[in-house]
């Protein structure tokens, strides 16, 4: 068990340290995709500031828009860097030429997949960190911290659950190489339909029960429910997270099966280094 330990530690880190060299190199692209987060705050800030006053979709947020869009922008933030990880690392590694020393290592494909998530996963939870703090620093925004528990286990089913996108996004490009609509149909539903903008309740009734099989659907609900002063876990709140739940394990359990079927079925045809 803990030579296992240290083999999946060494290799993790090499990969951290990978991403974290290449990410330094471009010190300025990094100063300002922070300047821009702050810059999107005051944005989302002044933006909010049209729908003050009462509102009935929004009542159960005490009324405060900020509060709504700051969350669902933070989140879906996370959620859809997450989800192009993957396919952005294929694409790489296939355009550089590195996708036919990878899928002749003794290490699997997909682990080395996985483990190109790590840095990036951290990355974008500093992000939404930034969001939040700005927010709250800079404009006032109230959040409560009772449930903080509750809302990271949300936030690690988010991250699981787009993980488990992100690999199935993978397979595509292992087995068609570009042109890959999973993202853009991906994109599309969260920002659409996951209850990022507005609530899911303005959706026409067919629209709204497909926003109920998109896994932010219901990491919004839960998280801003528990950012909401004097609120406790409920029926409601533990559903959603049972749902999240679920939609983990089988996104993971798809991306995993679908990334090994594409790399075995590619070796078998030969094709997997023709781009």
């Amino acid at each position: 068990m803990k030579n296992i330990f240290q083999n999946f530690y060494k290799k993790a880190s090499a990969f951290v340290k990978k991403d974290f060299i290449n990410q330094a190199s471009y010190r300025l692209s990094f100063f300002l995709n922070i300047f821009s987060i702050f810059l999107s705050v005051y944005i989302f800030f002044i933006f909010s500031r049209l729908f003050e006053g009462t509102n009935s979709y929004l009542e159960e947020y005490g009324n405060d828009y900020f509060f709504f869009l700051i969350i669902g922008i933070a989140i879906s933030d996370l959620a859809l860097r997450i989800s192009s990880i993957i396919n952005t690392e294929v694409r790489n590694y296939q355009l550089t030429g590195l996708f036919e020393e990878i899928i002749n290592l003794r290490e699997s494909t997909t682990s080395i997949l996985l483990f190109s998530l790590i840095y990036p996963i951290f990355y974008s939870l500093m992000r939404l960190i930034i969001y939040l703090v700005a927010a709250v620093l800079f404009f006032n925004l109230n959040l409560s911290y009772a449930n903080l528990g509750f809302i990271i286990i949300a936030l690690m089913l988010v991250i699981f659950s787009f993980i488990g996108i992100s690999l199935i996004s993978g397979a595509y490009a292992i087995a068609f190489k570009k042109g890959n609509p999973l993202s853009a149909i991906n994109q599309i539903s969260v920002m659409v339909l996951g209850g990022v903008f507005f609530p899911t309740t303005i959706l026409p009734s067919w629209l709204s029960t497909i926003s109920q099989f998109i896994p932010i659907t219901h990491a919004l609900e839960v998280i801003r429910y528990l950012f909401l002063p004097e609120t406790n876990i409920n029926d409601q709140t533990t559903y959603h997270l049972l749902i999240m739940v679920l939609f983990s394990f089988s996104l993971i359990l798809l991306g995993l099966f679908l990334c090994g079927y594409a790399v075995k079925t590619g070796k078998k045809n030969g094709t997997l280094t023709i781009y």
